[in-house]
Protein backbone atom coordinates (compact mmCIF):
# COMPACT_ATOMS: atom_id res chain seq x y z
CA UNK A 1 0.00 0.00 0.00
CA UNK A 2 1.63 3.41 -1.07
CA UNK A 3 2.31 5.37 1.54
CA UNK A 4 1.02 9.84 1.43
CA UNK A 5 4.31 11.05 0.72
CA UNK A 6 4.95 7.82 -2.19
CA UNK A 7 1.63 9.46 -3.55
CA UNK A 8 2.20 13.39 -3.22
CA UNK A 9 5.72 11.84 -4.84
CA UNK A 10 3.91 10.47 -7.53
CA UNK A 11 1.67 13.25 -8.45
CA UNK A 12 4.76 16.45 -8.52
CA UNK A 13 5.22 15.63 -11.81
CA UNK A 14 2.22 17.36 -12.51
CA UNK A 15 2.14 20.12 -9.69
CA UNK A 16 4.33 22.56 -11.37
CA UNK A 17 1.89 23.77 -14.26
CA UNK A 18 -1.09 23.48 -11.72
CA UNK A 19 0.81 25.55 -9.27
CA UNK A 20 1.78 28.02 -12.51
CA UNK A 21 -1.80 28.23 -13.94
CA UNK A 22 -2.85 29.12 -10.08
CA UNK A 23 -0.30 31.79 -9.82
CA UNK A 24 -1.32 32.94 -13.12
CA UNK A 25 -5.00 33.37 -12.18
CA UNK A 26 -3.92 34.94 -8.67
CA UNK A 27 -2.17 37.83 -10.40
CA UNK A 28 -4.36 37.97 -13.50
CA UNK A 29 -7.33 38.72 -11.09
CA UNK A 30 -5.40 40.73 -8.21
CA UNK A 31 -6.85 38.08 -5.62
CA UNK A 32 -3.47 38.40 -3.26
CA UNK A 33 -3.92 41.61 -2.30
CA UNK A 34 -7.71 41.17 -1.38
CA UNK A 35 -6.99 37.99 0.36
CA UNK A 36 -4.50 39.75 2.24
CA UNK A 37 -6.84 42.51 3.18
CA UNK A 38 -9.44 39.79 4.23
CA UNK A 39 -7.05 37.91 6.61
CA UNK A 40 -6.38 41.18 8.20
CA UNK A 41 -9.87 42.29 8.95
CA UNK A 42 -10.40 38.21 10.40
CA UNK A 43 -7.62 38.50 12.45
CA UNK A 44 -8.86 42.49 13.67
CA UNK A 45 -12.18 41.49 13.99
CA UNK A 46 -11.08 38.35 15.92
CA UNK A 47 -13.90 36.31 13.80
CA UNK A 48 -14.79 32.95 15.16
CA UNK A 49 -15.21 31.44 11.87
CA UNK A 50 -11.99 32.90 9.69
CA UNK A 51 -12.95 31.05 6.68
CA UNK A 52 -16.57 32.36 6.54
CA UNK A 53 -15.82 35.89 7.28
CA UNK A 54 -13.18 35.83 4.71
CA UNK A 55 -15.48 34.65 2.35
CA UNK A 56 -18.16 37.04 3.33
CA UNK A 57 -15.82 40.13 3.11
CA UNK A 58 -14.32 38.78 -0.63
CA UNK A 59 -17.73 39.31 -2.04
CA UNK A 60 -18.82 42.18 -0.42
CA UNK A 61 -15.39 43.55 -2.33
CA UNK A 62 -16.39 42.19 -5.29
CA UNK A 63 -19.61 43.40 -5.14
CA UNK A 64 -22.11 40.57 -4.41
CA UNK A 65 -24.25 41.28 -1.48
CA UNK A 66 -25.03 38.37 1.14
CA UNK A 67 -28.64 38.68 0.51
CA UNK A 68 -27.47 37.68 -3.56
CA UNK A 69 -25.87 35.02 -2.92
CA UNK A 70 -27.91 33.48 -0.25
CA UNK A 71 -30.99 34.00 -2.85
CA UNK A 72 -29.22 32.68 -5.60
CA UNK A 73 -28.57 29.07 -3.17
CA UNK A 74 -32.12 29.69 -2.43
CA UNK A 75 -33.14 29.42 -6.23
CA UNK A 76 -31.09 26.52 -6.84
CA UNK A 77 -32.56 24.75 -3.98
CA UNK A 78 -35.78 24.92 -4.55
CA UNK A 79 -35.39 24.17 -8.19
CA UNK A 80 -34.19 20.93 -7.15
CA UNK A 81 -36.77 20.34 -4.48
CA UNK A 82 -39.57 21.41 -7.42
CA UNK A 83 -41.50 18.17 -8.62
CA UNK A 84 -42.00 18.15 -12.66
CA UNK A 85 -45.87 19.10 -12.11
CA UNK A 86 -44.57 22.26 -10.71
CA UNK A 87 -41.82 22.93 -13.34
CA UNK A 88 -44.78 22.69 -15.61
CA UNK A 89 -47.29 24.78 -14.06
CA UNK A 90 -45.03 27.40 -13.91
CA UNK A 91 -44.44 27.51 -17.63
CA UNK A 92 -47.18 26.65 -19.28
CA UNK A 93 -49.36 30.09 -18.70
CA UNK A 94 -46.05 31.74 -20.44
CA UNK A 95 -46.09 28.64 -23.17
CA UNK A 96 -50.17 29.32 -23.97
CA UNK A 97 -50.02 32.68 -23.99
CA UNK A 98 -47.26 33.01 -26.84
CA UNK A 99 -49.37 30.19 -28.59
CA UNK A 100 -51.77 32.91 -29.12
CA UNK A 101 -48.86 34.71 -30.69
CA UNK A 102 -47.76 32.61 -32.95
CA UNK A 103 -51.13 32.37 -34.53
CA UNK A 104 -50.41 36.01 -35.70
CA UNK A 105 -48.34 34.00 -38.47
CA UNK A 106 -51.24 32.04 -39.54
CA UNK A 107 -53.14 35.66 -39.84
CA UNK A 108 -49.91 37.20 -41.94
CA UNK A 109 -49.51 34.46 -44.13
CA UNK A 110 -53.66 34.77 -45.01
CA UNK A 111 -53.19 38.43 -45.38
CA UNK A 112 -50.65 38.03 -48.10
CA UNK A 113 -52.16 34.98 -49.73
CA UNK A 114 -52.10 36.56 -53.50
CA UNK A 115 -48.34 37.33 -53.10
CA UNK A 116 -47.53 33.82 -52.20
CA UNK A 117 -49.80 32.38 -54.59
CA UNK A 118 -48.14 34.41 -57.78
CA UNK A 119 -44.50 33.99 -56.30
CA UNK A 120 -44.40 30.16 -54.89
CA UNK A 121 -40.46 30.87 -54.41
CA UNK A 122 -41.21 33.21 -51.35
CA UNK A 123 -42.78 30.24 -49.17
CA UNK A 124 -39.86 28.23 -49.53
CA UNK A 125 -37.68 30.77 -46.97
CA UNK A 126 -40.07 31.11 -44.49
CA UNK A 127 -38.40 28.39 -42.50
CA UNK A 128 -34.98 29.75 -43.19
CA UNK A 129 -35.91 33.15 -42.36
CA UNK A 130 -37.59 32.37 -39.08
CA UNK A 131 -35.22 30.04 -37.86
CA UNK A 132 -32.10 31.80 -38.41
CA UNK A 133 -34.09 35.08 -37.04
CA UNK A 134 -34.90 32.89 -33.85
CA UNK A 135 -31.01 31.49 -33.56
CA UNK A 136 -29.78 35.13 -33.88
CA UNK A 137 -32.02 36.28 -30.97
CA UNK A 138 -31.63 33.28 -29.10
CA UNK A 139 -27.49 33.81 -29.35
CA UNK A 140 -27.69 37.33 -28.13
CA UNK A 141 -30.55 36.55 -25.08
CA UNK A 142 -27.40 33.51 -23.51
CA UNK A 143 -25.10 36.40 -23.99
CA UNK A 144 -26.58 38.67 -21.95
CA UNK A 145 -29.06 36.82 -19.43
CA UNK A 146 -25.24 35.24 -18.24
CA UNK A 147 -23.54 38.75 -18.36
CA UNK A 148 -26.43 39.89 -15.91
CA UNK A 149 -26.08 36.68 -13.88
CA UNK A 150 -22.25 37.43 -13.46
CA UNK A 151 -22.52 40.83 -12.83
CA UNK A 152 -20.50 42.02 -15.70
CA UNK A 153 -23.33 44.08 -17.12
CA UNK A 154 -25.99 45.88 -15.07
CA UNK A 155 -29.38 47.38 -16.03
CA UNK A 156 -27.71 50.68 -16.74
CA UNK A 157 -25.85 49.30 -19.44
CA UNK A 158 -28.96 48.37 -21.49
CA UNK A 159 -28.43 51.20 -24.33
CA UNK A 160 -24.98 50.91 -25.87
CA UNK A 161 -25.60 46.30 -24.76
CA UNK A 162 -28.41 46.62 -27.64
CA UNK A 163 -26.81 48.90 -30.06
CA UNK A 164 -23.42 46.67 -29.71
CA UNK A 165 -25.87 43.46 -30.26
CA UNK A 166 -27.51 45.22 -32.94
CA UNK A 167 -24.55 45.85 -34.83
CA UNK A 168 -23.40 42.67 -34.31
CA UNK A 169 -26.66 40.98 -35.58
CA UNK A 170 -26.26 42.88 -39.15
CA UNK A 171 -22.27 42.18 -39.40
CA UNK A 172 -23.13 38.14 -38.89
CA UNK A 173 -26.43 38.95 -41.70
CA UNK A 174 -23.79 40.65 -44.18
CA UNK A 175 -21.78 37.10 -44.41
CA UNK A 176 -24.86 34.98 -44.29
CA UNK A 177 -26.27 36.54 -47.45
CA UNK A 178 -22.57 36.41 -49.13
CA UNK A 179 -22.97 32.76 -48.57
CA UNK A 180 -26.44 32.66 -49.30
CA UNK A 181 -27.09 34.28 -52.08
CA UNK A 182 -24.93 32.61 -54.55
CA UNK A 183 -26.58 29.65 -53.46
CA UNK A 184 -29.71 30.65 -54.02
CA UNK A 185 -29.74 32.27 -57.70
CA UNK A 186 -27.11 29.42 -58.93
CA UNK A 187 -27.49 26.79 -56.64
CA UNK A 188 -30.99 26.42 -56.69
CA UNK A 189 -32.38 28.19 -59.53
CA UNK A 190 -34.26 30.83 -57.30
CA UNK A 191 -34.98 34.15 -59.29
CA UNK A 192 -33.02 37.44 -58.81
CA UNK A 193 -35.83 39.30 -57.15
CA UNK A 194 -36.63 36.64 -54.30
CA UNK A 195 -33.44 36.07 -53.71
CA UNK A 196 -32.37 39.84 -53.15
CA UNK A 197 -35.97 39.90 -51.23
CA UNK A 198 -34.62 36.93 -48.81
CA UNK A 199 -31.24 38.80 -48.00
CA UNK A 200 -32.97 42.08 -47.59
CA UNK A 201 -35.40 40.27 -45.29
CA UNK A 202 -32.20 38.12 -43.57
CA UNK A 203 -30.82 41.67 -42.84
CA UNK A 204 -33.38 43.20 -41.25
CA UNK A 205 -33.65 40.17 -39.26
CA UNK A 206 -30.40 39.93 -38.16
CA UNK A 207 -30.51 43.22 -36.40
CA UNK A 208 -33.81 43.20 -35.23
CA UNK A 209 -33.75 39.35 -33.47
CA UNK A 210 -30.55 41.12 -31.87
CA UNK A 211 -31.80 43.87 -30.78
CA UNK A 212 -35.11 42.58 -29.24
CA UNK A 213 -32.89 39.72 -27.54
CA UNK A 214 -31.09 42.27 -25.39
CA UNK A 215 -33.59 44.69 -24.71
CA UNK A 216 -36.37 41.93 -23.68
CA UNK A 217 -33.94 40.58 -21.17
CA UNK A 218 -33.02 44.06 -19.91
CA UNK A 219 -37.16 44.72 -19.50
CA UNK A 220 -37.86 41.53 -18.23
CA UNK A 221 -34.86 41.53 -15.50
CA UNK A 222 -35.93 45.11 -14.77
CA UNK A 223 -39.53 43.81 -13.49
CA UNK A 224 -37.98 41.31 -11.37
CA UNK A 225 -38.89 38.26 -13.35
CA UNK A 226 -36.28 35.34 -14.24
CA UNK A 227 -35.48 35.89 -17.92
CA UNK A 228 -34.23 32.70 -18.44
CA UNK A 229 -38.17 31.46 -18.19
CA UNK A 230 -40.05 34.59 -20.25
CA UNK A 231 -37.49 36.12 -22.75
CA UNK A 232 -36.75 32.46 -24.99
CA UNK A 233 -40.33 31.84 -25.89
CA UNK A 234 -41.31 36.00 -25.73
CA UNK A 235 -38.46 36.80 -28.55
CA UNK A 236 -38.75 33.40 -30.68
CA UNK A 237 -42.97 34.11 -30.66
CA UNK A 238 -41.92 37.58 -31.46
CA UNK A 239 -39.56 37.30 -34.76
CA UNK A 240 -41.60 34.51 -36.03
CA UNK A 241 -45.15 37.07 -36.12
CA UNK A 242 -43.02 40.20 -36.83
CA UNK A 243 -40.24 38.59 -38.98
CA UNK A 244 -42.74 36.94 -41.44
CA UNK A 245 -44.66 39.85 -41.22
CA UNK A 246 -41.60 42.23 -42.28
CA UNK A 247 -40.62 39.43 -45.02
CA UNK A 248 -43.71 39.48 -47.15
CA UNK A 249 -43.88 43.05 -46.70
CA UNK A 250 -40.47 43.47 -48.17
CA UNK A 251 -41.08 40.99 -50.57
CA UNK A 252 -44.74 43.22 -51.73
CA UNK A 253 -43.12 46.53 -51.76
CA UNK A 254 -39.72 45.03 -54.06
CA UNK A 255 -41.83 42.51 -56.62
CA UNK A 256 -44.64 45.66 -56.36
CA UNK A 257 -41.83 48.20 -57.71
CA UNK A 258 -40.36 45.48 -59.95
CA UNK A 259 -43.72 44.24 -61.19
CA UNK A 260 -43.37 44.60 -65.04
CA UNK A 261 -40.89 42.23 -65.10
CA UNK A 262 -42.82 39.18 -63.70
CA UNK A 263 -45.04 39.71 -67.32
CA UNK A 264 -41.89 39.66 -69.54
CA UNK A 265 -40.06 36.66 -70.71
CA UNK A 266 -38.34 35.27 -68.17
CA UNK A 267 -36.30 32.11 -67.82
CA UNK A 268 -34.57 30.75 -64.45
CA UNK A 269 -32.17 27.43 -63.91
CA UNK A 270 -33.13 25.00 -61.89
CA UNK A 271 -31.34 22.66 -58.95
CA UNK A 272 -29.45 20.70 -62.06
CA UNK A 273 -28.63 23.38 -64.15
CA UNK A 274 -31.70 23.25 -66.71
CA UNK A 275 -32.20 26.37 -68.55
CA UNK A 276 -36.43 26.31 -68.04
CA UNK A 277 -39.08 29.21 -68.24
CA UNK A 278 -39.72 31.52 -64.97
CA UNK A 279 -43.23 32.84 -66.43
CA UNK A 280 -46.48 31.07 -68.76
CA UNK A 281 -45.41 34.20 -70.50
CA UNK A 282 -42.12 32.17 -71.59
CA UNK A 283 -42.41 29.85 -74.35
CA UNK A 284 -38.82 28.32 -74.75
CA UNK A 285 -35.30 29.10 -73.23
CA UNK A 286 -32.11 28.39 -74.37
CA UNK A 287 -28.38 28.31 -72.14
CA UNK A 288 -25.32 29.37 -72.66
CA UNK A 289 -22.64 28.87 -70.10
CA UNK A 290 -23.19 31.67 -68.62
CA UNK A 291 -26.63 32.66 -68.95
CA UNK A 292 -30.08 31.47 -69.20
CA UNK A 293 -32.33 33.28 -71.77
CA UNK A 294 -35.68 33.03 -73.28
CA UNK A 295 -35.13 31.73 -77.20
CA UNK A 296 -35.99 33.84 -80.02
Amino acid sequence: MPTPSSETTSQSPRSPAGAGRLRQYVKQHNIEPLLAEALKAACDADASDPVSFIGKFMMSKAGVSEEESSSAASEAYEYLKRSAFGVASQRTLWLLFFLFGLLMTANVMGSFEALLARELELAFFVPLLIGSGGNSGGQTVSTVIRALGSGGVQLRDAPRVVVKEGIAGLLQASILCCVLAPSLRFGMGISEDVTVVVCLTLLCLGCGANCLGATLTFLIAWTGRDPAVVVGPLMTTTVDSLGLMGYLGIASLYLSIGGAQHDALACKRNWFGACLPANAATAACKATLFACEPAA
